[in-house]
């Protein structure tokens, strides 16, 4: 028998497993911390990529798809999930929201509190992903829920009735050998060039994975043409994401802002585009964190976060105005024109920078580490 096959197992529950998305990266992360703590990591996922488990020290499973949308797909994954484990019991088994646990589950998404946000309503009967995470949370068979956000920690002791002593406030971290001034620095004018933007323009960007409704974009645009009321044909607007242009497209031509804009989908390289820009902004109506703030900070950019946006409680205690809410456009003008005009933009950039330093992925690892021992502890 080898030392790997007489650790003890432990299993991360997730649908899916792909490095693009911020669910992934916690994934992974948390297969590193519980391999380098002496287990055997098993992820069972119905879709995701063998080799990017392997580079995090764990086996991936894949488990049989429930082929038809609906919330019995998550009901189905959450099935196979402990069929498994009976077969394969496991010292730890951590969940990500989909699936019933007695130890520890990572949510990385208020899917009621999203709903109200956004749309100003409650989510429908029988909605997909708040039918299991409903079935999760309040089955509390959980030792320990693990979130992102004070926002979320509020929203689960509101909704649920979880106790504090049993949620834990887990912040993502960000790759500092990508995420950092040099890198940010270095491609900063050959990607200004390729985006068309000359050295006497500021660009102004929002840089996310997707959902677009969600990060506000429609807001942004607003933003662009009061800006442009103010300081004409001074800036520029990027917005980079996967999701559908068209809508915001023909919102910026119907402001009269639509040569400001560039539209581009995710990059590789995005360390470049946030070196490229002069002030990042995340207006979202919800952002259960917003690892791209993180992102944007450790690249030097000078950031502007919604109230509602995660990320913003890194700068409560002394960039406070930096934070402001979603839908005050006229508020999100007048301090962006602020900071462009400041003299000292680029030093709160460094700023920010060094803020920021404590939650990079080592020291998140370190604490995530430790967070899985005081679950062994108590056993």
């Amino acid at each position: 028998m080898t030392e790997d096959s007489q650790a003890p197992l432990a299993v991360i529950a997730i649908r899916q497993v792909e490095k693009s998305t911020g669910a992934s990266r916690n994934a992974f992360e948390q297969a590193a911390a519980l391999k380098a703590l002496g287990y055997r990591v098993v992820i069972l996922a119905e879709r995701g990529r063998r080799e990017l488990a392997e580079a995090a020290g764990a086996e991936l499973i894949r488990l049989k798809r429930w082929p038809f949308k609906g919330p019995f797909r998550r009901f189905w994954f959450n099935r196979r999930v402990q069929a498994w484990c009976r077969r394969h019991p496991p010292a730890m088994l951590v969940s990500h929201g989909d699936v019933e646990t007695p130890d520890v589950v990572y949510m990385h998404n208020c899917v009621h509190l999203a709903s109200q946000r956004i749309h100003g309503r409650d989510l429908p009967a029988g909605h997909e992903v708040a039918a299991i995470h409903d079935h999760v949370l309040e089955a509390g068979k959980f030792r320990r829920v693990a979130v992102n956000s004070r926002m979320m920690a509020q929203d689960l002791r509101t909704r649920y009735g979880i106790d504090d002593s049993r949620i834990e406030i887990s912040y993502p971290g960000y790759d500092p050998d990508v995420f950092n001034l040099e890198r940010a620095s270095v491609g900063r004018e050959t990607r200004r060039r390729e985006l068309g933007v000359d050295d006497e323009t500021w660009l102004i960007g929002l840089i996310t994975s997707g959902n677009f409704t969600k990060r506000n974009v429609a807001g942004f645009v607003e933003m662009a043409a009061g800006l442009e009321q103010r300081l004409a044909g001074k800036c520029r607007f990027l917005v980079v994401g996967k999701d559908d242009f068209s809508p915001y497209q023909r919102q910026a031509e119907q402001a009269g802002v639509a040569e400001r804009f560039i539209w581009r989908t995710t990059v590789s390289d995005v360390e470049t585009l946030y070196g490229a820009l002069d002030v990042f902004v995340l207006p979202a109506h919800i952002g259960e964190f917003g690892r791209v703030s993180l992102e944007a900070m450790a690249c030097g950019t000078p950031v502007l976060l919604s109230k509602t946006t995660g990320a913003a409680e890194l700068l409560e205690t002394d960039h406070a105005d930096l934070i402001l809410e979603s839908r005050d456009t006229q508020a999100w003008v007048a301090r962006l024109e602020g900071m462009l005009e400041a003299s000292d933009v680029k030093a709160l950039g460094l700023t920010l920078s060094r803020l920021v330093g404590d939650y990079s992925y080592r020291c998140q690892n370190e604490k995530l580490r430790h967070s899985f021992l005081t679950l062994t502890a108590a056993d």
